[in-house]
């Protein structure tokens, strides 16, 4: 095992640091008293709540499907139904509870607008500091899953998802992540 020089423990010790500081949530830069018009789209009406990890959102006019991006939950509507699990239902039923007194969201387009499935892919916001993506996360009913290009928010997803696990939190509980 290689150790590292003084200066790389340094700038190891800074980035860590750093992580700890961003941690506690992610902030969007608000311009003009509202979302960056650059980075923001919607709002949009909320539709339905599919699943843990999918919503459905008027997008002009279209229901349309919505994937979070980096984020995965246990199966609770999947075609086949044995890949179903109660903790899916749960974590459908959290994202539920999170969207519950809210008509509308705004959403951050991937990198990769759409998946296979042709949904599309979005990092979506309760408000200008509220990720839904991350919340799902920090509450233990996700999972990280990061698929290339959409990965700008990976290490921040990641480390969430330590926290979740170390405290049992949510779904951590129950051991469905442990597979």
């Amino acid at each position: 095992m290689k150790l590292k020089s003084k200066p790389q423990q340094l700038i190891s010790a800074f980035i860590a640091a750093l992580l700890l500081i961003l941690s506690g949530c992610l902030y969007i830069e608000e311009s003009d008293g509202g979302f960056d018009d650059e980075l923001f789209d919607g709002p949009y009406e909320i539709v339905k709540i599919v699943d843990g990890d999918t919503i459905k959102l008027n997008i002009d006019g279209q229901k349309t499907s919505v994937r979070l991006i980096g984020i995965d939950t246990p199966e609770s509507v999947h075609p086949d139904k044995s890949k179903n699990v109660p903790e899916g239902k749960l974590a459908s039923d959290h994202t539920k509870e999170l969207l519950e007194n809210m008509t509308s969201v705004y959403i951050e387009y991937g990198e990769e607008s759409h998946d296979r499935y042709g949904r599309v892919l979005a990092y979506v916001y309760l408000d200008k500091n509220t990720m839904l993506n991350a919340k799902i996360l920090e509450d233990g009913y996700a999972k990280v899953l990061t698929i290339k290009p959409n990965n700008k928010y990976e290490d921040y997803f990641l480390q969430l998802e330590e926290e979740a696990r170390q405290n049992d939190a949510g779904l951590w509980s129950t051991g469905v992540f442990d597979e």
